[in-house]
């Protein structure tokens, strides 16, 4: 019997080598792809931006999202993931319906610091005057709420439920709603009535 043809053991390795190039040429070129992308990111948080003048106004407090912070010595694959919340939290788009809020009984909430929470959910600034942010409004939705419907019924408390602060002017505590000002794009004022004519109209929300 004829032995059949067989490819000598060199060629079926060689075929084998030109595999495993490939595919260790496909993966450096994934890390390369992925490593510009996060130092474009990096370079466009680091571009200064045209900020409203509200922002450094001494009579109101902006509401902050949360920040990350990442120690001096972490491995280089935590600063990427850092890096990469941080631009997705400057750049991304907020995902307000991907939250889910439970029911819970109305308390003696902070304005500010609800405040705060809505701009992490919706991404809206809120700029808030300065001391109603240290005020407080009750509140506690009687149902589970997505984080849309979350921030209206916060900020609908805001304008409805009679909030409380005090009035470093009268140094008296006020008790009255608040009216709430679109300025621009995502960014909404908190004020007392009596602050509204200071500012162009606006839609109130």
């Amino acid at each position: 019997m004829k032995s059949q043809d067989r490819k000598p053991p060199t060629e079926a390795l060689s075929g084998d080598s030109r595999g495993l190039s490939v595919s260790s040429a496909g993966r450096w070129l994934l890390g390369v792809v992925i490593l510009i992308l996060l130092l474009a990111g990096a370079l466009l948080m680091t571009l200064p931006s045209r900020k409203s003048p509200l922002l450094v106004d001494p009579r109101f407090v902006v509401t902050t999202k949360p920040s990350f912070g990442v120690p001096a010595n972490a491995p280089f694959k935590n600063r990427v993931f850092v890096w990469w919340m941080q631009f997705q939290q400057k750049h991304g788009k907020p995902h307000p319906l991907r939250y889910s809020f439970g029911a819970s009984p109305t308390n003696r909430c902070s304005i500010h610091g609800l405040l705060n929470q809505c701009m992490e959910v919706a991404g809206t600034r809120y700029v808030i005057a300065k001391d109603v942010a240290a005020g407080t409004v009750m509140f506690g939705p009687t149902n589970t709420l997505n984080g849309a419907q979350w921030v209206n019924a916060f900020t609908e408390a805001l304008q409805t439920g009679q909030p409380e602060w005090w009035d470093s002017q009268t140094r008296k505590f006020r008790k009255e709603n608040l009216v709430l000002l679109t300025n621009g794009p995502r960014m909404v004022l908190v004020l007392p009535r009596d602050m509204v004519g200071e500012f162009r109209p606006g839609t109130a929300r």
